[in-house]
């Protein structure tokens, strides 16, 4: 790398941290803060979420696990475009109505404080692991692409310059920043990958010189094989119902109808873009066979086929994708802690200058824990695996007490959410590190087990008030209020309801070609792959006129 280049990457850093920086003088009360006034379009929303979820994490991890284990790894991303569109047709505008911040929010509604506090504090751990695992792609790619090999250094210096900025300007920085990560990280990428087909001769050098297997979509066997696809599809409901930096851009949103229509578009923004990182990390397979470090695919693409000048602007674009990442998830940190403890436990009376205040202090807090928990994913085996592994032993039991028995059994107990979500976790916990399991069975039994736990003891625990509580809720975030535009049209149009079957039909179909490739049954991918076309055509019909 030469001077130029150093030159750019410095004025880069320097121009982002001055950009967050600015927006300090727009934050005059929490609601800025942590929802950026609620003032989003449904473009902003849907650029703002396809930065934050096109990360480093991607750029690097992903497209190092298909440099090592092949395209199947494609589903991770797909099957969470696919959650996408669902959570932002059902599920996010409903809580979007509660005008809520935060998840344990909307659980305090539904159970009571305690179930709220636990599931606080633990996602205060579970956040900080995820800006964790992409801080330690950011620094991973750093240390290539600059040659500067000191891993405290980046991770000390990228962490502080997110962390500061997100300190002062809280989401309103973050949703700038993300913006202008969107554009550096897309034309970095647009650079790339025609680069890199063109080193391994086109797609005919892919498929002549890649691995056997290696360009298989769905697989019988292997690490990522047709029942992981289907672990994938769970988790990334999950995500996209329950993550609280999604959801906090999501709950930034103008009104319900624009958090449909910009999940909805982001879903399928994404989709077409996951190419420019799985391609580049196939091509690398072919032109550098021997890494030893896979996640090094696309960083060594970098600094090889990029010339001069250019290749300082592409590294400030896989920069800016990491930087944005951080800076939702540190944002999502700090509101659970001064919204679903500070706010709630410790000083109920708190003053909006007070719970400012202690949002800043909890970015700090949490930016400090996920520095130390960088130094921990080495360990797990990477940024891919360890993101994995936290995942699959927390997300789907969450997901158990929220959603379908949150949202749909009105039985449900405080009770039973706490003993689900506990149970279920402690199960996965136990399968992956004391057995060794792989993700795909970890998710779904830690999901059974929560689903077979909560209505056990919910049954038990009956109480009259809890029933009255859930319905009381649902009812809430069925009507909304008028400052949402929430007043339901005289009937769904004959288009919606044409999107709604052809959605419909399209999981449909995708669930059966994932079966059939279990079975070996010829054509199975093709009836996965139309599937998909079919759910997001389905989506965005229903999107645009529902």
């Amino acid at each position: 790398m030469a001077i130029l280049d150093y030159a750019i990457i410095v004025v880069f850093l320097g121009g982002l941290f001055w950009l967050g920086s600015c927006v300090f003088r727009w934050i005059g009360d929490p609601d800025d803060f942590f929802v950026a006034g609620r003032q989003l379009t449904p473009f902003i929303l849907a650029a703002t979420l396809t930065t934050a979820n096109i990360s480093l994490f991607s750029l690097v991890g992903v497209s190092g696990t298909a440099y090592r284990s092949g395209i199947s790894i494609i589903w991770l991303t797909w099957t969470g475009n696919m959650a996408l569109v669902f959570s932002g047709l059902f599920v996010i505008p409903y809580f979007r109505r509660l005008r809520i911040r935060t998840v344990p929010e909307f659980l305090e509604m539904r159970y009571n404080s305690g179930v709220r506090l636990l599931v606080g504090i633990l996602w205060v751990f579970r956040l900080a692991f995820w800006a964790a695992v992409v801080l330690y792609a950011g620094v991973a790619a750093a240390q290539q692409l600059t040659g500067i090999q000191s891993f405290s250094l980046w991770v000390f210096g990228l962490a502080s310059i997110v962390i500061i900025y997100t300190m002062l300007g809280g989401m309103w920085s973050v949703v700038l920043t993300n913006n202008l990560g969107f554009l550096l990280m897309m034309s970095s990428l647009l650079i790339l990958l025609p680069l890199a087909m063109a080193a391994v001769g086109g797609w005919p050098g892919l498929t002549a010189h890649l691995p056997p297997g290696h360009l298989d979509l769905v697989t019988v066997t292997g690490k990522y094989n047709w029942k992981t696809v289907i672990a994938f599809l769970f988790l990334g409901i999950q995500w996209a119902t329950l993550d609280q930096g999604l959801l906090q851009a999501a709950f930034s949103a103008r009104d319900p109808r624009v958090v449909s229509k910009g999940m909805v578009l982001s879903g399928l923004m994404i989709t077409p873009f996951v190419l420019l990182w799985i391609l580049p990390g196939l091509a690398a397979r072919i032109l550098y066979p021997t890494l030893a470090q896979p996640e090094m695919a696309v960083p060594t693409l970098v600094v090889h086929l990029i010339p001069v000048g250019v290749l300082g602007c592409v590294t400030a674009g896989l920069l800016a994708s990491a930087l944005s990442t951080l800076g939702s998830n540190l944002g999502a940190v700090a509101t659970l802690v001064a919204n679903d403890i500070y706010g709630r436990f410790v000083n109920k009376q708190a003053s909006p200058r007070q719970l400012l205040v202690a949002v800043r202090l909890a970015t700090l807090s949490a930016g400090a824990l996920m520095i130390a928990i960088t130094y921990l994913v080495p360990r797990l085996g990477g940024s891919v695996d360890a993101y994995l592994t936290i995942i699959s032993i927390m997300d789907m039991p969450l997901f158990v007490i929220a959603i379908p028995y949150g949202l749909l059994w009105e039985k449900m107990t405080s009770e039973g959410a706490i003993s689900g979500y506990l149970t279920g976790s402690l199960a996965g916990a136990i399968l992956r590190f004391g057995f060794h399991f792989d993700v795909a069975p970890v998710t779904l039994i830690s999901g059974a087990v929560a689903a077979l736990v909560c209505p056990v003891v919910s049954l038990m625990t009956q109480k009259a008030t809890s029933k009255a509580r859930a319905h009381d809720l649902l009812v809430r975030a069925s009507r909304g209020g008028a400052q949402d535009d929430l007043q339901p049209a005289s009937g769904a149009s004959l288009w919606s309801r044409l999107g709604l079957w052809i959605l419909g039909l399209g999981a449909a179909v995708f669930l059966l070609g994932l079966i059939h490739a279990g079975l070996s049954i010829h054509g199975s991918t093709s009836m996965v792959l139309i599937g998909m076309l079919l759910y997001f055509l389905g989506g965005g019909l229903r999107a645009k006129t529902g």
